[in-house]
């Protein structure tokens, strides 16, 4: 049976591949969003601004989502005495 203390430090090992994988979403959208809107690779009226709204939209989900995924990292690191 495993001790409680093996249990969260399973949980915080999921939830820094969790974090992981969020940030690297966000850099992916970030990156997608940047292209979408940059006035020097795009003209103005040819930019798909629905698009890269669609996708900003879809980054502050994420980022929302990261920074819970924070929160409870700290809050387990705090119960792990780290």
């Amino acid at each position: 049976m495993k001790t409680t203390i093996m249990k969260l430090r399973e949980k915080l090992g999921r939830l820094q591949r969790e974090r992981n994988q969020l940030k690297a979403e966000c850099i992916g959208l970030a990156r997608d969003i940047v292209h979408l809107t940059n006035p020097l690779v795009t003209e103005i009226e040819e930019m798909d601004i629905p698009k890269a709204a669609a996708k900003m939209d879809d980054l502050v989900v994420k980022q929302a989502e990261l920074l819970m995924t924070l929160n409870k990292i700290a809050d387990l690191e705090e119960e792990l005495g780290y």
